[in-house]
């Protein structure tokens, strides 16, 4: 009989881990479908500017807006590391385990669970790997897994147990 397999560590929130996350989870899109609600309430805003009687400053406020959500779609990285950095997740430790049930990450502030039958499909990226799982995508990065735990990872996300001894 085999022993279920376990595995277990801990690491930090840090910059260095979320830059890593973003670039090897994110695809950035600057396509002008991306720029579509900066471009929308800006328009709304010159909108009420020109044509009503509305106080401008519910206008200038709009174009604000839109200037402001088009530089979060130029700058999408440096403002996802940002919002990241500013959350209170942030420098904190996080346990990740993976056993049997599937792999759990648990921190102050999250305890998730990701099973395995929910897992479509694992893409190894250049750092770590991509779990993809019912419409989301998490990142588990190769700094806190060993060969062994991204082997079992492999061959436990495509939905399937692994086949062993008897």
């Amino acid at each position: 009989m085999t022993e279920p397999f376990s595995y277990s560590t801990t690491f930090k929130l840090d910059k260095s881990h979320f830059n890593e996350c973003y670039q090897e989870s994110v695809v950035p899109d600057y396509s002008l479908r991306a720029y579509s609600k900066a471009i929308l309430l800006v328009l709304m805003g010159l909108g009420l500017s020109m044509f009503t009687e509305i106080d401008q400053y519910a206008a200038w406020f709009l174009i604000g807006l839109g200037l402001v959500e088009a530089l979060s779609v130029k700058y999408q990285r440096p403002w996802w590391l940002a919002r990241q950095m500013l959350s209170r997740g942030a420098n904190s430790q996080v346990t990740l385990t993976i056993d049997e049930q599937g792999i759990k990450s648990k921190s102050a502030y999250v305890d998730a669970l990701i099973n395995w039958q929910d897992i479509s499909a694992v893409q190894d990226t250049e750092q770590g790997l991509l779990v993809i799982h019912k419409g989301d995508r998490n990142y588990i990065s190769n700094r806190c897994l060993s060969d062994e735990a991204a082997a079992y990872i492999h061959s436990r996300g495509d939905g399937k147990t692994p086949a062993g001894p008897a």
